[in-house]
């Protein structure tokens, strides 16, 4: 499946930076990048309209008219394979991990209605990435709120559609992830090995978030920072240390001050009941995407955290997205031929348990 891929991009000789190597093979795997089910969003219309769900309906008015215009602008993208494979190139990306649009989790739906949709996606991302096998691996998509028909699903996308994981919100209509009832999706998820990645829709509590995209801006952030917390302190970590979890957008905010948890471990019963690590003990186990804009950023997560943890993203094809992902992994100090491998495909590879054929 690896492969070397004639880019557009400069050659890393070009641009100064040490080339990545499988082999006699130079490689690029993208974590973090989206594709829209057209079918999905067709049949879930009716659906939407009886609940009185509406996607991206929240903020200004002028946020609301910038996404709108935003979904027009990057249909080709979403939609034409082409244009994707073009963008890949552009950007030195061989192999993309591709996840569902967050908008498209649906966990809104009744419960067979989420199982319906879920397939529909899945059976398309699968018709999609078997076009072009050795650029794509896919993320599939499961119907959470009801946890039997998710762990059905888990296992059709893992087993029957050879995904390489699952893509899921940071909470389920409300239900944190590490609610007693998802027990038997974490424990399937750890038994196939399948890769799990958390990228949140929004924020739940988005009542001052209104102007300037801070629902984007802040909530995302503040949104990982509370899934991957409750997955700690609810002991779901602790229970299953065989999980593979990656967290969009570089792990939020909690990476950055995981010291107060520890802190307040030492200092408070309250906070050490049930958990008999650190906080930070179990944090190290998450791994977490190069999407945080700033070469600085990304190498306080590496020193933190250790590169083997880092996995390279774009979050493409949004304008909140990295459009040089390669060139942000390079200008982090110090970063070492190995460790540059590492986060722009190695640890990727790995972790999905990609083959060179």
């Amino acid at each position: 499946m690896f492969f070397r891929c004639a880019h557009r991009a400069p050659s890393a000789e070009q641009a100064g930076r040490p080339a990545i190597k499988k082999g006699n093979k130079s490689f690029v795997v993208d974590i973090h990048c989206h594709r829209e089910c057209a079918p999905a969003t067709e049949m879930m219309k009716a659906e939407a309209e009886k609940v009185g769900y509406a996607a991206l309906s929240f903020g200004s008015a002028l946020t609301k008219e910038v996404n709108q215009q935003q979904l027009l602008d990057i249909r080709p993208k979403m939609e034409s394979l082409d244009e994707r494979l073009a963008d890949m190139d552009s950007m030195g990306v061989d192999i993309q991990a591709i996840s569902i649009a967050p908008y498209q989790y649906y966990y809104w739906a009744d419960a067979e209605v989420g199982r319906d949709v879920s397939r529909i996606i899945n059976d398309d991302l699968a018709g999609a990435v078997a076009t072009h096998s050795d650029r794509f691996v896919a993320l599939g998509t499961i119907p959470l709120q009801n946890t039997e028909l998710a762990v059905a699903e888990l296992e059709r996308c893992i087993e029957e559609l050879g995904f390489k994981g699952v893509e899921i919100n940071s909470q389920v209509a409300g239900d944190e992830l590490s609610s007693p009832r998802l027990a038997p999706f974490f424990a399937k998820a750890e038994e196939l090995g399948a890769v799990i990645f958390i990228h949140t829709a929004g924020f739940t509590h988005p009542g001052r978030f209104t102007e300037h995209y801070f629902i984007n801006l802040i909530g995302h952030p503040v949104e990982a920072t509370l899934a991957i917390s409750h997955l700690i302190f609810d002991g779901v970590m602790e229970r299953h240390p065989g999980l593979k979890i990656v967290i969009a957008h570089g792990g939020g905010y909690l990476p950055a001050y995981a010291g107060r948890m520890d802190h307040a471990y030492r200092a408070r019963k309250d906070v050490r009941e049930g958990l008999p690590n650190p906080p930070s003990e179990y944090l190290k186990r998450f791994y977490f995407d190069t999407m945080v804009f700033e070469p600085d950023q990304l190498e306080f997560l590496i020193k933190k955290y250790g590169a083997e943890q880092i996995l390279l993203g774009t979050d493409y094809p949004y304008d909140m997205g990295e459009s040089d992902p390669v060139g942000l992994v390079s200008r982090v100090n110090g970063l070492s031929e190995k460790d540059y491998a590492s986060i722009c495909g190695g640890n990727a590879a790995t972790l999905l348990n990609l083959s060179k054929d």
